[in-house]
Order: C-alpha cells, then structure tokens, then sequence
C-alpha cells in the first residue's frame, strides 16, 4: 500500500510562457523530467491555463485517447477531419480517440483554464483505428448530492462517456469543510488533483495545483481545512492489455 504526494513546485511545468500558456503536468513526457511516470492505462496528465489567452499551431495526435475537461472558459479546436472550427466551454468534457491520426489546432480564450488527460486504449489496436471525437456537455454528465460532498461522474457509473481505455473512473468532487472517507479498490490507483482547496490526506497537506497517488488502498480519509475541489481518477493496477506505461513503473 502507498499514498504518495507532489506538491505543485515537484511538477513539470510547461515550456512555453512566452505564449500566454502555463501548464503544471504532474505526469509528463520524458523530456518533461517531472517526478512522475506513466503509470496504469494513464499516460500523461496536465493543468493548463492562460490569462489572456493563447493559441497552439497544428500538431498531430496518434494512437493515444485525448481527454480534454474544460473548468472555466472556453476553448476552440480545429483538426484536418472535419476542417470546421467547434468549442468547449466550462463543464464540458471532449474524448478525442486519435487512431491512425489526427492533425489538431486549438486556441483558449482569455480566461481559461483546463485539465487533459491522455490514456492508452491499447496502442496496438488503437493505432489501426480511424481519428473520432465524442463532445459532451456539462447538462449531460450526472452529479451525485451526497452530505457534505458533491461529485460531477465525467465517466462511470451513469454517465453517458465510454472510453476505450478500460476501467477507467473519473470525476470532480467537492468536499465541504470537515472530514470525508473516500472508498476504493485495492485493484486501482487512485490519483487526485487539488483544483481549489486545502485539505489534509494521511498527515499530507495539499493545496491548489497539488497531486496525489494512493496504490493498493481501500479508503483514506480527507480533512478538508477549507471548502475545496478535487479533479479524481481511479485506473487499473494490471490493464488487461499492454501498455506504454510498463516500461515506467512506479
């Protein structure tokens, strides 16, 4: 068993300031030299943000499923597929399974700030597979009122999100001031990014931009010092399928 933090300062940051981006990654690519590796079916992990907004030029995707969470603003995307401009704005959540590949620009307004996630559906079919994208709206993702908690299921249990990479969990939740047990498995990771907050997990406090990682746990508790925000997945200890990540183990 294993819980295990990195703080916003041990995380990869983005290289390109100079373009009104910022980007914390607490799993990045190789030439990121973060702390962290691929672990799971979960291949890389960033926060991105910008004040007055920025663009990214063409890049290509491939193989990987790219999942963008939009937490405030709006962004706008353009790929050599559909060759039309289309959006996200704050709530929304967009599954892109880029295949045999994708040529993809985007630009966020001013403002804006969001999570993406890339996991590995397993490559080896993947990469046979045509480029596809899957939007879905904030209205259309479930929220669970529980005491003293809210959670926003973006895929699970009674979301309408179905991803190729497997046993994959994610959600937003919101845990009011006071203490909170969070129930897992001992088969996943669980893997936490703090959006708003500070709270206290197996004597680790934890703020904004924060990470954490528990292995092989069956609950732990939370103290939230204040109101606060967490961006949650839980992922498989032993995909069924290989994966990119068995060459990084943690």
């Amino acid at each position: 068993m294993a819980f295990i933090t990195y703080t916003s300062g041990e995380q990869a940051v983005g290289k390109h300031t100079d373009t009104g981006l910022f980007e914390k990654k607490p799993i990045g690519f190789r030439e990121d030299d973060g702390l962290l590796s691929p672990y799971s079916n979960i291949f890389y992990w960033t926060y991105k943000w910008t004040e007055k907004g920025t663009r990214a030029e063409e890049h290509s995707y491939k193989g990987f499923e790219i999942i963008t969470f939009m937490l405030t603003g709006e962004i706008e995307y353009y790929d050599n597929k559909f060759r039309v401009w289309k959006n996200l704005t704050a709530g929304d959540m967009q599954v892109l399974r880029s295949g045999n590949g994708v040529i993809h620009s985007e630009r966020l307004l001013p403002g804006s700030s969001l999570i993406q996630i890339w996991t590995d559906p397993d490559l080896e079919k993947s990469i046979n597979q045509p480029a596809s994208y899957f939007k879905y709206t904030s209205d259309q993702l479930p929220v669970l009122i529980e005491k003293g908690r809210s959670t926003k299921i973006y895929c699970g249990p009674g979301s309408p999100v179905r991803l190729q990479a497997e046993q994959l969990v994610i959600t937003e939740v919101s845990f009011a001031e006071g203490y909170h047990f969070f129930k897992c498995s001992k088969e996943l990771f669980v893997s936490g990014f703090v959006l708003e907050g500070e709270l206290v997990i197996r004597r680790n406090t934890l703020a904004s931009k924060d990470f954490f990682v528990a292995k092989e746990e069956e609950s732990f508790e939370i103290k939230a010092i204040t109101d606060c925000r967490l961006f949650i997945t839980e992922s498989p200890l032993e995909p069924s399928y290989p994966t990119y990540a068995e060459k990084y183990r943690i």
